[in-house]
């Protein structure tokens, strides 16, 4: 497996294709629901299998100066349980950690609240209810230093 961010126009329209396709097409919303203002700002990362194949996505987004956001965390139904979700949230965390950010947030739809418990997030209330069915949690972990990191994200915080 390999994880790195999309590089190339095919690469990204795979990658927002997979977000789509996880995220969004089966409460019937239409293709470009997966994107938001932030895309351009954002660090993206994707998994892809050693068939070249896309198989999870992941993005971290600068909340403030010393926040993060992860959203759009989607890994393919055929990938659930093999670990790619949490490699690709690991690396989301070494480049927070790498970019000056000590504390990410997101929210969690319920069905994921108990990976992201899994990897030391806390449940800090409810938060929206997604296309009206979809229960989502916000959560919460401090992050400690991590030594990974590639690449940063910028801080358009401020």
């Amino acid at each position: 497996m390999l994880i790195r961010p999309p590089a190339t126009e095919p690469e990204f329209a795979a990658y927002f294709r997979l977000r789509w396709k996880i995220l969004r097409e089966p409460w019937n919303q239409a293709p470009g629901s997966e994107k938001d203002v932030r895309e351009s700002e954002a660090l993206h990362l994707a998994a892809w299998n050693d068939s070249g194949t896309l198989i999870a996505v992941g993005r971290l987004h600068r909340v403030t100066a010393r926040c993060g956001q992860i959203r759009y965390m989607a890994v393919d139904a055929s990938q659930r349980g093999c670990g790619i979700g949490t490699a690709i949230l690991h690396e989301l965390e070494n480049l927070a950690v790498q970019s000056g950010v000590e504390e990410v947030i997101l929210n969690a739809r319920e069905d994921a609240v108990s990976f992201y418990r899994a990897n030391g997030y806390e449940v800090i209330r409810p938060a929206h209810c997604l296309f009206g069915v979809i229960p989502h949690f916000e959560m919460r972990k401090r992050l400690r230093q991590f030594s990974s990191a590639r690449e940063t994200i910028p801080d358009t915080s401020g």
